[in-house]
């Protein structure tokens, strides 16, 4: 409730009360109607001023929110500590012809069969940010920081709405998760599919940006230093270091890898003009035994026999920019708890103001319920992770679904009970007589 606070009108404030306490109650539906059907408001008033403040006040007032939702959400990382946001893409299968917005997409993580699929819904960029657990050393939980929906061409002119691609709005969400906290050093850990030049330029520079590059990628020295003046424009480019593919057939500068078993790394500082021109890079090579093809069904594809990461913070250590790598799959598990636990893509809504209004505010109340979390255990809370599911032994941190039943749970213990709305009223069930049979007759 602190989040919006100051943010909505009167009216407006009593539709989001309404609505983000039905949230908390749902259990497998997140949609508007059961919200409503929880609380008890259907008894109050009708849907419809829900569906104006979902299209007019929420969407239009969302980025604010999410500027006090990284400001509230900073203070959880300490002090000493660089804050970490991951951006990824999402698409939310849904059909039917006259809702706005749904077109086809590529979805690159197919099938065995079938390397690529097409999935038709929303497409959606999501950014979180990830805070440290101090009960649990080394775990994280994430804290949903932004979501913005991407359009085509086709789309944004039949809706009226400036087109832009998913890559910009990655790097827009970043620039929008800087801004609240400025004093404060952040670091984003970005996807292969997002080292573009769209996503590339642009970027604040307080803000360096470590992930995966291609293998195939060259890199330059930079620019040499001109010691005579001559005609033409100065260069641009340096003399070529190389390509991480390339460079594994190499045997100079190879080191053990800090982790992995019988792999090798290799660093280097580079430019890489075609994304980043005129930015000094520092990149990751890492190789490893070349893998047999094993086409055994069921089983994970091995990993590649080279591999290339980058980051824009020089001062990074190996060890550090592999961890960043390893982060991402932490991105990948926070898109499946996304569509199971907080209900992304649900709404009913065949709208674009209501889809890009109803969507930002159940990420904003899972926010404040991974807030909650947080505050929760640093008042010393003691979290029975194996009451529920003994055989999971090892479970270290606490699970979104376990974070969710908690907190139902606190609002159990608090006195707020989801109403039913399948019960009737027994004064108005009338018994059969004991004469019924003879004054029918």
């Amino acid at each position: 409730m602190d989040v919006l606070q100051g943010l909505l009108t009167a009216p407006a404030w009593q539709s989001f009360a309404l609505l983000a306490g039905g949230w908390a109650l749902a259990t497998d539906r997140h949609t508007i109607t059961p919200s409503l059907w929880l609380t008890g408001a259907t008894t109050v008033q009708h849907c419809s001023p829900c569906d104006g403040f979902l299209g007019c006040p929420l969407s239009h007032r969302r980025w604010p929110r999410w500027g006090v939702v990284i400001r509230r959400a900073a203070p959880c990382v300490p002090a000493g500590e660089v804050m970490q946001g991951a951006f990824d893409e999402t698409t939310k299968k849904t059909a039917g012809r006259h809702s706005e917005g749904l077109e086809r997409y590529r979805h690159g993580a197919g099938s065995a069969r079938q390397a690529y699929r097409t999935l038709r819904g929303w497409h959606c960029v999501l950014g979180r940010m990830r805070l440290p657990l101090p009960p649990w050393p080394g775990h994280h939980r994430s804290l949903p920081v932004g979501l913005a929906r991407y359009r085509q061409p086709a789309q944004a002119q039949a809706l009226t709405v400036p087109d832009r691609s998913r890559r910009p709005l990655a790097r827009a969400r970043l620039a929008c998760m800087s801004e609240p906290v400025p004093g404060r050093p952040l670091r984003a850990l970005a996807e292969g599919g997002s080292a573009t030049k769209d996503s590339g330029r642009g970027l604040p520079a307080s803000a360096p940006v470590g992930g995966r590059f291609p293998s195939h990628a060259t890199l330059d020295a930079g620019p040499p230093t001109l010691t005579q003046k001559r005609r033409g424009a100065p260069r641009k480019k340096g003399d070529v270091s190389g390509a991480p593919k390339p460079l594994a057939t190499t045997e100079t500068g190879w080191a053990p890898h800090p982790r992995a078993v019988g792999a090798e790394v290799h660093a280097g500082s580079g430019r890489w003009h075609a994304v980043w021109p005129g930015r000094l890079l520092q990149g990751v090579s890492v190789r490893r035994a070349a893998p047999r093809c094993l086409k055994t069904p069921g089983r994970h594809p091995p990993r590649p026999a080279v591999a290339a990461l980058f980051t824009t913070a020089l001062t990074l250590s190996l060890d550090v920019i592999g961890g960043e790598a390893r982060d991402r799959w932490a991105v990948e598990l926070d898109l499946r708890d996304t569509h199971a636990c907080e209900g992304l893509g649900q709404e009913q809504g065949r709208t674009w103001q209501r889809s890009i209004g109803v969507n930002p505010l159940r990420w904003v109340m899972a926010a404040a319920r991974t807030r909650w979390c947080l505050t929760h255990v640093a008042r010393g809370a003691v979290w029975h992770l194996g009451c529920d599911r003994p055989w999971y032994r090892q479970q270290v941190a606490p699970s979104p679904r376990e974070v969710v039943w908690a907190c139902r749970e606190a609002l159990h213990q608090a006195g707020i009970f989801p109403i039913s709305r399948c019960t009737s009223d027994r004064a108005e069930n009338h018994e059969e007589p004991d004469s019924a049979l003879p004054l029918a007759a």
